[in-house]
């Protein structure tokens, strides 16, 4: 069998044009040659057994990233009934991961999956013939709801007599990611800032009651920025449980966007930078404030971040037929690679110093809590600007 595998697979080699891929070459074999792999690898109950054996999702590909085997563990994971569910499919069609669908033929060949560390580890261990290891951000899709996923992937080169193939190992660093984010969190933003109220307090002892009571007021607002940054973190802890509840109240749009623009004012990274709140005075949303209040202020402090000193930042608001839109923008354009990585868990521009859920608890929750939309356009013309699509809650989103 080994021989006639190995004779078809070159077969289809010659036969098959090049075709346009945005990433990794788009060939497949056909259904027929992926069976005959899958004999050939999981015909002894040994292999099998040892790729049970593997705690994480384990899955064996092909040379073209076509799934020939996998484990129990990514079989229960994927919620399947057996292997044959999975044969042919590559790794993020097998996770319904949501960039399938934009290159020209599936898994791999899209511009996103440029930034796939699945992808590049298993394209680095067919090119070397050897083990490759890079983090993984997914964003799967199912019933319309996304989710975002973390792992280690790590591609391992086998060969069974002249048959190229893969071991991918996925393993779930999603717990990790949270408590490192949880750990930065009050490690480092929450002790930096209880350092400065410490600080102030102890200028108070020594200094006039005037000078007293305005240390205090800083005390005060230092207090609430820490409050503030735990309850977020207890509310994105809470949105991907599914645990979060909602506060509808009727929200003054214009006033909350000022408000915003002028505590922003007089942060430190907004220093050399401008920022402007446009929107009608009796603009007004049924929805849950502080979470309104939270999407917006961390699109503007990401645009604030992104702007060059003298930039503008500009808030805006209209009404529409069952809510509100909400603009924020900024000059300069987000780079390609950012652009297919924006809302997924645990990626930061930042590197180690950000903690990677801004622009996803963004998106987790306008869209999954107050049932509106998320976008952004970006050009070296027309700068960056998200809009953010919200419906008095209540009401449906079809018509936004």
């Amino acid at each position: 069998m080994e021989t006639v595998l190995v004779d078809r697979v070159s077969e289809l080699r010659m036969a098959t044009e090049s075709e346009n891929t945005f990433f990794a070459p788009p060939q497949r074999d056909t259904l027929e040659i992926v069976g005959d792999a899958s004999r050939l690898v999981s015909g002894g109950q040994i292999a099998q057994d040892i790729l049970d054996a593997i705690p994480d999702l384990a899955m064996i590909l092909n040379d073209k990233r076509q799934i020939v085997a996998a484990n129990q563990q990514c079989l229960s994971a994927l919620n399947l009934l057996s292997k044959e569910q999975l044969l042919g499919k590559r790794p993020g069609e097998a996770v319904n991961c949501i960039h399938v669908g934009q290159g020209p033929n599936g898994c791999g060949t899209s511009v996103a999956c440029r930034e796939c560390g699945a992808a590049k580890a298993i394209l680095n261990c067919l090119k070397t013939h050897d083990s490759a290891q890079y983090e993984c951000r997914i964003t799967s899709r199912t019933s319309d709801v996304d989710s975002s996923l973390d792992f280690l992937a790590k591609a391992s080169y086998v060969r069974i007599g002249e048959y190229p193939l893969v071991l991918l190992v996925l393993r779930d660093t999603s717990a990790e990611k949270r408590k490192e984010a949880l750990e930065r969190l009050f490690f480092h933003d929450v002790l930096n800032t209880v350092g400065g109220m410490i600080g102030l307090a102890d200028l108070m002892i020594t200094v006039s009651a005037d000078q007293s009571t305005e240390y205090a007021h800083l005390i005060h607002h230092l207090a609430e920025n820490v409050a503030e940054e735990i309850t977020a973190h207890r509310n994105l802890m809470m949105a991907e449980k599914g645990t979060l509840q909602i506060d509808p109240v009727n929200v003054n749009v214009s006033d909350m966007l000022h408000e915003i623009a002028e505590g922003l004012a007089y942060h430190p990274i907004s220093k050399g930078l401008i920022i402007e709140a446009e929107v009608d005075p009796d603009c007004n949303l049924v929805t849950d404030k502080v979470l309104v209040r939270r999407i917006v202020s961390n699109l503007t402090k990401n645009a604030l971040e992104a702007s060059k000193r003298g930039s503008v930042i500009r808030l805006s608001a209209a009404t529409t037929r069952i809510g509100v839109s909400i603009k924020v923008s900024n000059p300069g354009e987000i780079p390609q690679h950012v652009q297919s990585q924006l809302f997924k868990r645990s990626f930061s521009t930042k590197g180690s110093a950000g903690r990677g859920l801004g622009t996803y608890s963004i998106k987790l929750f306008a869209e999954r809590y107050l049932h509106g939309n998320v976008g952004f356009v970006s050009s070296p013309e027309g700068g960056t600007e998200f809009t953010v699509d919200l419906p008095s809650l209540g009401q449906t989103t079809a018509e936004i």
